[in-house]
């Protein structure tokens, strides 16, 4: 029997053949379905995120950090020295920059440069597009078919300083171009541009660069003259037409021509213009400068030392750091009105030129009236070479010698009254004791000691022994508050508070500088006012502000006028007295006073002294400290300076105070004199240190029947023993605070 076929098995099979066909299909459908979902999501994922990041890219690049970098171009300002009134010098960090206002620019310069670097800028909103493609053509093709930017967008690249050659950094520049066009006028921009573009020779803006190429100002520039400007941009280099003439002339020529298609000009202009290009009068003073090199002018220690005044006031008064200080200083045009006596400077500079035998002896000086006014200084006995060097005047510490007892002992223990011009003083050393080892201290200059001296010699001769015990007597801590805080002494260290070496004989820690120094001896011409030394008189900013103003510059009393007016007598003696050691600055028919100065093996010399027109010091010395062979170097060049200022002045003196008295005093007793003294001599005193008649000498004063009491308290020898508040851990041995002969 035959099987049955069933026909149904096939049918099925059929069918599954046909839907596992069609579900691959269905699959492969959905795989590609799937795939071009996700290919689409992702391009509008994609694109979504490409808007924001565009939307992003155009806020960031146009912020308003950038606009507010714009509002202050202005500031990027060359500064201005006035001396006498009279423009003396520039001072720029970066950027040598005048800026001048739309109305002062000519029409002439505005169509010069719109005609050859944007014709179309009155048309466009900051972006030329037909150019600015041409500009990214010529990116990607490698070939300079088109230069592209507009004058807004080179506003932009000046300002941001973003000049990198690529295309993010174009469509940034055009974002910001766009958003510059939206908050400036085109008059705004155009006076940015012409103030801020680099026109070579070290210029920024037409101001500067007219003065540089024609010693005049922008407005006054003709025709040719503006167009010579104009073509200068493209390549501030290669069109410098100091450097390159030919080139400048080339391309000037082109620009008269543009203007002349453009009918900025007529053509007469034209004609006339191009006729008086062959021959351009450019300016004759400025061929020395070079591209890149901006700030190439010396300035000498004067207007060196004002600008770092400039920047330290600027720092205290208005509680800022120094960064910040000298960016004013140097970028927002300051009209710096400087206290320079150019007289006094020029011969300060002469007379030091050739003064001193030894290359390697150095200097440092500075001449000031008795109101602070700095007239002249110097830093260094060499030619000036540079800027920023080391300044002997103002920044070396060397120790002062001699010339400190006047200031940390005599001044003092006179106006508190401990001593008089004529007081005994015992020219004794003081006993001290170091280790339980005892010794005397300090050794004179000259041999031995004297005994009991009269207060005027000791100064006069300069006597170790009598100072150290003043200041034995006034105590160190009283003598170095008076120099820190009434004279302003800051160089000098907190160890020299307790040292008798440094108040005594000058041999301090580190040292002082010669404008201290010099600043602290105005008092005795002054009425012994102290006055802060100042450089300039007063400083506005670009709108005429004053900012910084020493004209009111107001003294401290610091010491009694009529001490003031003994010193002065005492200090007399040392230049013209028998036994005077400041006689080589004695000047013919003037009163002239000071202080000699030497320390430890001749390594220091100084002088400090005044006319009645000034004050001056002088430091002589090595960088690195050794003896000093010309140890009169210091006095001699000081009188030769003193001497050829004072020449064509008139004659005045002092203003010394009325109620100071003029007496005779004895010269045993220290008191005032008496008919029967053997020897007299004119002292002077305040009128509430003005000793007791001298009784010793066989002369009887009755008063009231009463023989007055043979007593000289006012003149009494100090006690040798030492205050507890002194110290002497500094010194090695005595040799060491021998000071040499002046």
């Amino acid at each position: 029997m035959k099987k049955k076929v069933d026909i149904n098995k096939y049918s099925s099979s059929a069918k599954y053949k046909k839907k596992k066909i069609l579900n691959i299909f269905v699959k492969i459908l959905l795989t590609f379905g799937k795939t071009f979902l996700t290919i689409i999501l992702l391009c509008f994922f994609s694109g979504i995120f490409i808007l924001i990041y565009i939307k992003h890219y155009i806020t960031s690049s146009s912020d308003d950090s950038f606009l507010l970098d714009i509002n202050n171009s202005k500031l990027s300002l060359t500064s201005f020295i006035y001396v006498d009134n009279q423009e003396y010098q520039k001072i720029y960090s970066v950027e040598n920059r005048i800026w001048v206002d739309f109305k002062e620019i000519p029409k002439y310069m505005k169509d010069a440069i719109i005609s050859i670097e944007d014709k179309r800028f009155y048309n466009h909103a900051g972006v030329d597009f037909f150019r600015t493609t041409g500009a990214v053509l010529s990116l990607m093709t490698g070939k300079p078919l088109y230069g592209g930017s507009t004058l807004t967008q080179q506003c932009v690249k000046n300002v941001t300083g973003d000049s990198k050659l690529s295309l993010t950094r174009k469509l940034r520049e055009s974002f910001r171009a766009l958003k510059l066009e939206e908050t400036h006028s085109k008059d705004e921009i155009l006076e940015l541009y012409l103030n801020i573009v680099n026109f070579g020779a070290g210029s920024r803006g037409a101001e500067t660069a007219a003065n540089i190429y024609f010693d005049k100002n922008i407005k006054n520039c003709s025709l040719l003259e503006c167009a010579t400007i104009a073509s200068i941009t493209q390549n501030p280099t290669a069109y410098n037409p100091l450097n390159h003439p030919e080139k400048n002339k080339k391309r000037r020529e082109l620009i008269l021509s543009e203007m002349l298609i453009q009918e900025k000009i007529t053509k007469q202009e034209y004609i006339q213009a191009i006729g008086e290009s062959e021959n351009i009068k450019l300016s004759s003073k400025n061929n020395n400068f070079k591209d890149n090199n901006l700030s190439n002018e010396v300035r000498n220690w004067y207007i060196e030392t004002m600008l770092k005044d400039i920047v330290k006031d600027l720092c205290e008064k208005y509680n800022i750091g120094k960064e910040s200080a000298e960016n004013i200083l140097y970028r927002q045009g300051l009209k710096i009105y400087c206290s320079m006596d150019k007289n006094a400077q020029n011969i300060v500079e002469k007379n030091v030129k050739n003064s001193l035998l030894d290359p390697k002896l150095e200097l440092g000086y500075i001449l000031m009236d008795f109101n602070g006014r700095i007239l002249a200084i110097l830093g260094s006995r060499k030619e000036k070479t540079g800027n920023l060097l080391y300044d002997r005047a103002n920044q070396a510490r060397r120790q002062p010698g001699s010339t400190i007892k006047p200031l940390s002992a005599y001044t003092l223990a006179l106006d508190i009254g401990l001593y008089n011009y004529s007081s005994i003083i015992s020219d004794k050393p003081l006993i001290l004791e170091t280790d339980g080892v005892t010794r005397e201290w300090p050794l004179n200059w000259y041999s031995g000691y004297r005994g009991n001296v009269i207060l005027q010699w000791a100064l006069e001769k300069s006597a170790n022994a009598p100072v150290a015990q003043i200041i034995n007597k006034l105590g160190t801590k009283r003598s170095y508050d008076f120099l820190t805080n009434k004279l302003k002494f800051y160089s000098l260290d907190r160890n020299d508070s307790t040292s008798l070496s440094a108040l005594a004989t000058g041999g301090t820690h580190v040292g002082v500088t010669v404008r201290e120094m010099t600043a602290a001896f105005q008092i005795f011409g002054n009425s012994g006012r102290y006055y802060k030394p100042y450089t300039y008189d007063y400083i506005t900013d670009r709108n005429n502000k004053i900012i910084l103003d020493n004209r009111t510059n107001i003294p401290e009393q610091v010491i009694n006028p009529q001490t003031a007016t003994v010193m002065n007598k005492l200090l007399k003696n040392v230049v013209t007295g028998p036994e005077g050691t400041g006689k080589l600055a004695n000047i013919n028919d003037w009163n002239i006073i000071g202080k000699t100065g030497t320390t430890t093996d001749d390594f220091d010399s100084w002088f400090l002294g005044m006319s009645p027109y000034a004050v001056s010091g002088i430091w002589v010395g090595y960088d690195e400290p050794r003896r000093i062979k010309e140890i009169s170097a210091a006095i001699k060049i000081w009188k030769s300076i003193m001497e050829e200022y004072l020449k064509n002045k008139s004659k005045i003196d002092y203003n010394y105070d009325n109620k100071v008295k003029e007496n005779l005093y004895c010269r045993s007793t220290g008191l005032l004199a008496n008919p029967s003294c053997p020897s007299k001599a004119t002292g002077y005193y305040s009128n509430s240190n003005v000793p007791h008649e001298c009784n010793l000498h066989g002369y009887t004063r009755f008063t009231n029947g009463v023989i007055k009491e043979n007593i000289i308290e006012d003149n009494k020898i100090e006690n040798d023993s030492i205050e507890n508040n002194a110290q002497i851990d500094d010194i090695d041995t005595d040799e060491t605070l021998r000071e040499t002969s002046d």
